[in-house]
Parts: C-alpha cells; structure tokens; sequence
C-alpha cells in the first residue's frame, strides 16, 4: 500500500465468476474508500459489483460502460467495510446473491408483510416471492 500525504492506495483484480475481469482501484481519502473500477466484460448482462472485507460485504453499484469498457467510481465510509484485504466480484443484476428468498403463492397468506419495506421482489426460476437480507 502506498503512503501519501492524504491517502493510501491498493489495486485488486476484479472476478466474474473465475475469471480475472479488471482491476479495482482503492484510495483510502480520510473517512472513505473511493473505489476506481475498470473491466472487460461482454455487456450483454447488467453487472453489479461487490466488494468483500472480513464479513462485511457492500454492493457498490452497476458497471456501465466507461473507457473502451466497462467500469465505476464510488465512494463508501470505511465504517461501513471496515479495514483489511478486500475481495471484488462482477455479479449479475438479475441474480439474487444474498438473501433469503420466500416464495409468494396467490392463495396462501405471506407470513412476512409487515417486512415487505426491508425486501425486494424477485424470481426464482418460474416462482415469484420477495429476498430478505435476514430472514
């Protein structure tokens, strides 16, 4: 890790699935990370990416196309992450990679409503039902 006057700086690669598919650039800038992600990816998907540190894990936002490729700039609190190696994945949108997801059936009372604001729907194969990030 580099040190400067007002920041410390790494580099990591960046996966999509096992594949090496960028590199991410980390500036500790007081209270915050700025991340710099620059990759290769096909685009026929919406990408998110996802950073891991310890057991925190944050989704940083969607890869849109940048520089011949595909890429994001973003800031998060170091509180949020914590400190020590980070680990950084290129996800689907349209996966569910967290959660638990609980089916919804038309004739069957959903035992979670007065969760619904913490959820979010989606799809399972042909089954609709709604991910928690604790459940």
């Amino acid at each position: 890790m580099q040190r400067g006057a007002l920041f410390l700086e790494e580099n990591y690669g960046v996966y999509f699935g096992s594949r090496l598919a960028g590199k991410v650039q980390v500036q500790r800038q007081g209270l915050y990370y700025r991340f710099a992600c620059r990759c290769q990816i096909s685009g026929d998907v919406v990408c998110r990416l996802h950073v891991r540190c310890g057991d925190k894990r944050e989704n940083l936002g969607v890869v849109v196309p940048m520089d011949g490729g595909f890429g994001l700039d973003t800031k998060l609190p170091v509180k949020r992450l914590g400190e020590g190696k980070m680990e950084f994945t290129l996800i689907p949108k349209h996966e569910v990679s967290e959660g638990t997801f609980v089916p919804i059936y038309p004739e069957e009372p959903f035992a979670y409503i007065e969760r619904l604001k913490e959820g979010f729907l989606a799809k399972k194969g042909e089954q609709v039902g709604v991910v928690f990030k604790e459940c």
